[in-house]
């Protein structure tokens, strides 16, 4: 976020005029850039794929069986769930590259 737009932010969330039941999401790879005055202004919530390698394969699973002929045999999804590092994201593009591929 540029240093204009954090500006911009600061100014509303600490106006007397802060629009009534507003919730403002920001989201982020890293607050590295972001000015500690506008970090002191938010809640920073850590995010974690941690653990989530199961639910994802299974996610892929389901997927799988809605989108692929019966008789194509299954990848690996734990697999392609462990390659993209539990990103979900990342997972569901290698399995759509699985998928236009049979």
């Amino acid at each position: 976020m540029s240093h204009a737009a954090q500006v911009s932010f600061l100014s509303k969330l600490d106006a007397t005029d802060f629009p009534p039941n507003t919730l403002f999401v920001f989201t982020c790879n890293s607050t590295d850039g972001l000015e500690k005055r506008f970090l002191s202004s938010c809640r920073v919530i850590e995010f974690s794929s941690y653990g989530i390698a199961g639910e994802v394969a299974e996610l892929l699973s389901s997927i799988w069986d809605a989108e692929a002929p019966a008789d194509a045999p299954k990848p690996n999804f734990v697999r392609i769930v462990n390659d993209s590092t539990n990103n979900v994201r990342d997972s569901l593009m290698s399995l759509e590259v699985e998928l236009m591929a049979i």
